[in-house]
């Protein structure tokens, strides 16, 4: 997101709130309502996923695409809605994929390494997929991680060829961990990571787990939106009032049992809510928004979880990787 001053923090929101409404077809319309991709490239989250001859559920499957497999985004249309909540396609070489299980990223390397400055730096992954290592050029890849997720930097050293590599810890270890290529990650600044509208004491957060979106008001006024994904059956986010509890820069997620188990390194910007680790926190491992399918967590995008960790009370320093609120200080979150 970069840096935000008041009217940039007030654009971006107008955008987001305009950005809530999806129009949907007219089903005597013979063409498709269509618009530019979210991002040039697109990253397919699920084991396979169809392309199909039209942006329609029952369409042609032209091919079918495996998990991790990067593809160009040429256009979004909407078009047939597999569950009322996501009617958007995009357009791809060859036909159509439905939006809920690709995620929009870019091929974005960076120049290279920044200053690291004890206890470390705040970086998020600036390509498709970056592949960590337990020594820099090791040979085998210890795991991948994905385009959004957030971690801290807390080494920087040169390999034989003279790449730079990042070694990683908060988001991914507890104590310094594996590496990665420097240019695969961009560097979040103290700048781009500063509090929005800290002067304002009259912030609200209203979780609608029925429209299945989240708005952050000051006083009467929202001046952000955004589509979540929140709790699903048993694990559905529970209404009431809260308020902010504990704040991290990222977070590395692993639960469940079984098919339901995950194991998620790097969350970005989770801004916790309730004594049982609910927060609203970024994702990478769907894209599919307008209905509910967490494990209780408020879904959003990574950009809208670094703007309401930005915009909620109180602040994380930059050099700490989560705080503890006290009661009453924290932002109130109502979930309704």
């Amino acid at each position: 997101m970069g840096n935000l001053n008041r009217r940039d923090f007030l654009k971006f929101s107008s955008i987001a709130l305009l950005g809530m409404a999806v129009p949907r077809p007219d089903e005597e319309e013979e063409e498709l309502v269509s618009g530019p991709p979210p991002t040039s490239l697109g990253r397919i989250t699920t084991w396979r996923q169809p392309v199909r001859d039209e942006a329609k559920v029952k369409g042609k499957i032209v091919v079918n695409k495996a998990y991790d497999e990067i593809i160009p985004l040429l256009g979004t249309v909407v078009g047939e809605a597999p569950w009322p909540s996501n009617p958007i396609w995009y357009q791809t070489v060859g036909g159509f994929i439905h939006s809920a299980f690709v995620q929009p990223v870019e091929d974005q390397p960076s120049g290279g390494p920044a200053p690291i400055v004890p206890p470390g730096i705040w970086v998020q992954v600036s390509v498709p997929i970056a592949e960590t290592r337990l020594k820099p050029n090791a040979p085998r890849v210890s795991r991948k991680i994905y385009y959004g997720s957030v971690y801290r930097a807390v080494d920087a050293m040169q390999d034989e060829a003279g790449q730079w590599w990042y070694r990683l810890q908060d988001g991914i270890a507890y104590s310094p961990g594996p590496y990665v290529l420097a240019t695969s990650l961009r560097y979040l600044s103290p700048e781009a990571l500063s509090p929005l509208a800290s002067d304002r004491t009259d912030k609200q957060i209203i979780v609608d787990v029925v429209k299945q979106e989240i708005t952050c008001f000051e006083g009467e006024t929202p001046v952000f939106s955004a589509r979540t994904a929140t709790g699903y059956g048993s694990n559905r986010t529970p209404r009431g009032e809260y308020e902010v509890l504990r704040k991290s820069h990222t977070s590395y997620m692993i639960g469940g049992t079984g098919d339901d188990y995950y194991n998620l390194p790097g969350v970005s910007f989770p801004t916790y809510f309730t004594r049982s680790a609910i927060a609203v926190h970024g994702t990478y491992w769907h894209n599919d928004y307008g209905r509910p399918r967490s494990h209780g967590c408020v879904n959003v995008l990574n950009d809208a979880a670094q703007f309401v960790f930005r915009w909620t009370a109180p602040a994380v320093p930059y050099d700490q990787h989560q705080i503890m609120v006290k009661r009453g200080e924290g932002t109130k979150v109502v979930v309704v």
